[in-house]
């Protein structure tokens, strides 16, 4: 079964995040019903992007970002760590830290990429989701 996605998913966000970000409980709630939480069935809109319709997407993308406040980006790689003492911790420096982190990226291939544009809507005070 095809399921249609809402456009644009609206993030209510509390008056808090004008501080410097902490950890904030968001909700997520879609104009039209939203879909039920299941295993096969994600609980947020997300596009799959092909070799069929990566011309659309990209130029729907490239549209959104457009008009974003900011936007969201998420990488996944074929690993994470390159050898055991290349692990990064909280007690390192920070540019021993980048140095590790640094290395790592460079060792491995990226799989999968994620960017999700925002809007800021002014009138409802609430950020919109466009995956």
């Amino acid at each position: 079964m095809l399921r249609k996605w809402p456009t644009g998913v609206r993030v209510s966000l509390p008056k808090a995040l004008t501080r410097t970000l902490s950890t904030t409980t968001t909700t997520i709630s879609s104009s039209s019903s939203s879909p039920s939480s299941s295993p096969s069935q994600p609980a947020f809109a997300m596009k799959n992007v092909t070799r069929k319709n990566f011309a659309s997407a990209l130029e729907t993308l490239r549209a959104t970002l457009r008009d974003a406040d900011f936007v969201a980006l998420d990488v996944e790689m074929t690993g994470v760590v390159s050898a055991p003492w290349r692990e990064s911790f909280e007690f390192d420096r920070p540019d021993v830290r980048y140095l590790k982190v640094k290395d790592s990226a460079e060792k491995f291939a990226v799989v999968q990429f994620g960017v999700c544009p925002f809007r800021w809507e002014d009138s409802s005070q609430t950020l919109i989701a466009y995956p």
